[in-house]
């Protein structure tokens, strides 16, 4: 399910990644060892400039079933990437 961008933003964050001039496949490292610390039901919030994160990192959380991807929010250049533990 995505969420609106009204709806993300009033989200606790549990936890934040900074990801900012990283690129492909760190960002999904990041991501990835992000979920890793957070508990079931926590929301991991990856923020990026990397375009291409904003289809690898739901693509993978996916596909290893270890996030429900919630949705991105694009702001002054940079992605918002909202992920919900499983």
């Amino acid at each position: 399910m995505s969420y609106s961008a009204e709806e993300l933003a009033g989200l606790k964050k549990d936890y934040v990644i900074d990801a900012i001039g990283e690129v492909c496949p760190h960002t999904l490292d990041l991501a990835l060892k992000g979920l890793k610390k957070a508990q079931p039901g926590e929301i991991v919030v990856e923020v990026t400039d990397h375009t291409i994160a904003t289809k690898t990192i739901p693509a993978a959380v996916k596909m290893n079933k270890q996030a429900e991807f919630l949705g991105i929010i694009e702001e002054k250049g940079n992605y918002h990437i909202y992920l919900k533990k499983n």
